[in-house]
């Protein structure tokens, strides 16, 4: 591997206490290295021996000159607006259904370069002990900042492009999405990736999301696309009194993901809702790591997540919920179900709660089999083929989650692009 934090130093020069920021960020990350199984939240997934086995010589992005934004990956007959970054960069934007007058939306590289602005997200660089942040840190040139004004609710979805193209090609990107929902605001947001060519890189994205009160943020994140990918993404939400985060994942196509999501549930009435689908194949590995706090009485979480998973690929899900001892009244359910459909695929689950309080409502399951031989019976028995079952069930299984969107628009362009991906599997 060659970062060469000295040379991006001299080329991004910015702020003397965010160059500072970024010397001990990388000083900490030299020391941790890339996570091992050695580490708790990373004992079903060892990071640096899959970076040496796939990479010879991951290196930082430098030249974005060769790079042009190619309208074609745009979702078509969908109303939304958008927000494009292409290799980490910011590009462009187009709001064209909103009040713009009550949307800020800034590039984070502009961001990095003002004291004021710096001065209001330099909390946000916090590693807390993770090595991947702490290289976020160092090596983040640009990103996003979204701040949506009180009251006002968007009228359609933004999507966040996150495009890549050959300059990638045995690159690693750092980047950052800041958002900052108003008093009584909405958005729905999807957070889409698509790569030009079937190209060999890592994304490391960190994500903080603010939802003030009585704001309402529901996050779509699709990776659908098969790609020789490597993405880790870390999201961290801050949910203030009578505000809902909802959070739907779709992990189907990159070679490797890992999805961590830490909600803090900090006032009365708040809410967060975790649903994920993940459907492997080949060699793939994605896992999803939750932490959801409840850190005050009378908050609400749920999280549903199916898997399925074929040939030698693995899954993990490691989810968890916390109630602190003031957080009385909570309610948390949890539940992971996954069906191994071949000897090589395998998965793993890691539920876990953790209750200081006694008025509470907590319940969490797992379960991992295969597909039940009676139903198949049952449908050939009614003229369907032995993979025609076999593809019914699977449908039928993930179909449960699918159904949580409570959004009918976007609903249909995840049921769309999930059908379009199960057509292309052997099952």
């Amino acid at each position: 591997m060659n970062l060469n934090f000295e040379k991006f130093q001299k080329t991004n020069l910015g702020l003397k206490k965010l160059n500072d920021l970024r010397s001990l960020s990388f000083k900490k990350f030299e020391t941790l290295g890339f996570p091992t199984r050695r580490q708790e939240n990373w004992k079903y997934t060892d990071l640096k021996n899959i970076i040496s086995n796939n990479f010879s010589d991951l290196q930082i992005i430098e030249n974005q000159k060769e790079s042009k934004f190619n309208s074609k990956f745009l979702i078509k007959n969908f109303e939304h607006n958008r927000i494009v970054l292409l290799n980490g960069h910011f590009i462009e934007k187009n709001l064209s259904f909103e009040d713009q007058k009550k949307i800020n939306i800034k590039s984070l590289n502009t961001a990095l370069k003002s004291e004021k602005d710096f001065d209001e997200i330099k909390n946000y660089f916090n590693d807390d002990d993770n090595s991947m942040i702490s290289l976020n840190h160092a090596f983040v040139n640009d990103g996003i900042i979204i701040d949506v004004d009180d009251k006002y609710l968007f009228n359609k979805p933004l999507i966040i492009y996150n495009l890549f193209d050959k300059v990638v090609e045995n690159k690693i990107i750092n980047n950052k999405v800041f958002i900052s929902l108003g008093k009584g605001s909405s958005l729905n947001l999807v957070d889409f990736y698509k790569s030009e060519h079937n190209i060999k890189f890592f994304n490391n994205t960190v994500h903080n999301y603010t939802i003030k009160k009585n704001s309402i943020l529901k996050k779509f994140s699709i990776n659908s696309s098969i790609d020789s990918s490597y993405n880790y993404n870390s999201t961290k939400i801050k949910s203030y009194s009578n505000s809902i985060f909802e959070n739907f994942i779709l992990s189907l196509g990159p070679n490797f993901i890992k999805n961590e999501i830490h909600c803090n549930l900090l006032e009365k009435f708040s809410s967060c809702f975790v649903n994920g689908i993940m459907l492997l194949t080949g060699n793939q590995h994605h896992e999803l790591k939750t932490n959801i706090n409840h850190k005050f009485e009378n908050c609400k979480s749920s999280q549903l997540v199916k898997s399925v998973l074929l040939d030698n690929s693995n899954g993990t899900y490691q989810g968890k919920i916390y109630v602190d001892k003031c957080a009385q009244k909570t309610n948390g359910y949890q539940l992971s179900k996954a069906l191994v459909l071949s000897e090589g695929s395998g998965f793993n689950s890691k539920p876990e709660l953790e209750i200081y309080a006694d008025d509470v409502k907590c319940s969490h399951g797992s379960t991992t089999g295969n597909i039940d031989e009676n139903s198949i019976f049952y449908l050939m028995s009614r003229g369907l083929t032995k993979d025609q079952a076999n593809k019914m069930i699977v449908e039928g299984f993930l179909n449960e989650v699918i159904e949580t969107i409570t959004e009918p628009s976007i609903k249909r362009l995840v049921a769309e692009l999930f059908i379009e991906r199960i057509n292309k599997v052997n099952l």
